[in-house]
């Protein structure tokens, strides 16, 4: 099974479980292990949110600053700023 299913299952499952201890369906003690399924499901779909590559936006952004910073202390040329973000635009997120 992929991670995305396996978090969305956990977090399916913890939450049905959470939500039968509320409605008296499922024992105290099933609820709190549903909390922590639901908890574990969630930490597991935003550690892998970002792509296989691991570049978010954000970190693409980051990226594209050092290099402009690099750029404006003549460390590369406008060639390879432009092709360098060029490269990191171009990458899946």
């Amino acid at each position: 099974m992929k991670t995305d299913h396996i978090s969305w299952l956990l977090y399916f499952v913890g939450s049905l479980l959470v939500f039968g201890s509320w409605v008296d369906l499922v024992p105290t003690g099933l609820g709190w292990t549903g909390w922590l399924m639901a908890l574990v499901g969630w930490a597991i779909g935003n550690r892998h949110s970002r792509s296989e590559n691991g570049h978010t936006p954000l970190l693409k952004a980051e990226e594209i600053e050092k290099l402009d910073h690099l750029r404006q202390r003549n460390v590369i040329s406008e060639e390879e700023f432009q092709r360098e973000k060029q490269r990191l635009l171009d990458q899946p997120t």
